[in-house]
Order: C-alpha cells, then sequence, then structure tokens
C-alpha cells in the first residue's frame, strides 16, 4: 500500500543541482516522495511522468504539491511561473491539468542564506556565459534588492543538516502531524485483508483436498 493512500497530498519533487538529490534523499525516502532534477526539465519525458503521477494520484483525491529548490538568482525566484506552464504546453498529451497544483518554491531564500552563511557569487553570468538580461522587469527587481550577486543550490553541501531541516519542513507543512501513523493504519489495514484472504484461500484447499479424498 502506498504511503499516500491516507494523505490529503500527493508530493513530487524537483532540484535545480543534482547534488540537492543526493543530499535531500535520506529524507524523502521516508516519505516516498518522487524526486528529478530541473537539468532534465525541459525533457517531455520526465515531465510527462511526473504529470501522470499527479494525475493518478489527483483522481485519487489528492491535492497535487510540486516542492521546487534551486538557485537563488533572477531565474530561481521566477521558477512557478515557468514550471506551471511547462505542465500546461504538455496538457493534451497527458490528459492532465494542473489547475489545481501546488508548486511551492522551498529555497534557496535569502534568510537562510543569511542563517547558514551560504557563499554569494559576485556575478550573474548564466552557466552558458550569458550576462543577466537587464530588459526584463523581474532581472532588474531582483538587481536592485540583492546586488549582482546569487547564491547556487549546491551551496547547501555544507550544512547538511540546515538542508535536511529545510526539506522536512517544506514537506512536513502539507501533511497532517500523524502521516506516518495514518500509513501504518493503512499498512495493518491492507495486511488483516491479505491474511483474510490467504485463510480463506487455505480453507477452501484444505476444503477441496479433503472433497478429494472422500471421493478416492
Amino acid at each position: 500500500i502506498s504511503f499516500w493512500q491516507g494523505q490529503p497530498v500527493y508530493i513530487q519533487m524537483l532540484v535545480e543541482k543534482i547534488d540537492l538529490k543526493q543530499l535531500f534523499r535520506s529524507v524523502i525516502a521516508q516519505y516516498h516522495i518522487p524526486i528529478a532534477t530541473s537539468r532534465g526539465w525541459y525533457s517531455i519525458l520526465q515531465r510527462a511522468e511526473m504529470a501522470k503521477r499527479f494525475k493518478f494520484w489527483e483522481e485519487q483525491g489528492k491535492t497535487p504539491v510540486l516542492l521546487y529548490c534551486g538557485d537563488h538568482d533572477p531565474t530561481g525566484l521566477q521558477i512557478s511561473e515557468a514550471l506551471l506552464a511547462n505542465f500546461w504546453d504538455i496538457a493534451l498529451g497527458t490528459a492532465w491539468e494542473p489547475t489545481n497544483l501546488v508548486i511551492d518554491r522551498f529555497g534557496l531564500n535569502y534568510d537562510l542564506i543569511m542563517e547558514a552563511g551560504l557563499t554569494w557569487i559576485d556575478n550573474l553570468i548564466s552557466a552558458s556565459g550569458k550576462p543577466p538580461d537587464l530588459k526584463k522587469q523581474y532581472v532588474r527587481d531582483y538587481i536592485a534588492r540583492y546586488g549582482e550577486r546569487k547564491v547556487e543550490a549546491n551551496a547547501l553541501v555544507v550544512d547538511p543538516d540546515l538542508a535536511s531541516r529545510l526539506v522536512e519542513e517544506a514537506i512536513s507543512k502539507y501533511l497532517p502531524g500523524n502521516a506516518f501513523e495514518l500509513y501504518s493504519e493503512e499498512r495493518k489495514e491492507s495486511q488483516a485483508e491479505v491474511k483474510a484472504l490467504q485463510d480463506k484461500l487455505n480453507l477452501e484447499w484444505n476444503l477441496d483436498q479433503l472433497i478429494s479424498k472422500l471421493e478416492e
């Protein structure tokens, strides 16, 4: 039985750097959360797989939630709108519309950066070597607020405990406090049903054996 069967939501996670995938793995494994990196986000196959899972669980009455952790830079702070648009782009092919999808960008944020003393990079040059596009309002707004600097998401690797706390808080705010108890109860009920079925099959088999012997 799935952990999500008794929960009000269904969560998936997307991270910008593969280092975060490894860093968060021990926490998300407890919650059975699928995780992917945005490096492959423009692969239609990856998006379609996520949409397929969201569709299945939304049909079971769960609210779909996508948690995202990425760089603190102009594009990173605008990611939610882009992710939603990407799901709409494949809605026809996946037969799922992200109307009720909750996208929560839980990091990196400024307060966390300052609390952890994460290292700022003193430029906004992209990975492909492009300078910031000053024609875009959100880029100008970012520079006015934070300066021409950024923090990459994999800076979290210097503080694994902080990273674990960050992802735990991001997940737990969508789940009831007794999430694991609900899962345990669902498993016990499922196991009881399986045992009852096994007992019934064993009884039927024993009866068949008895009848066969009586007919000999």
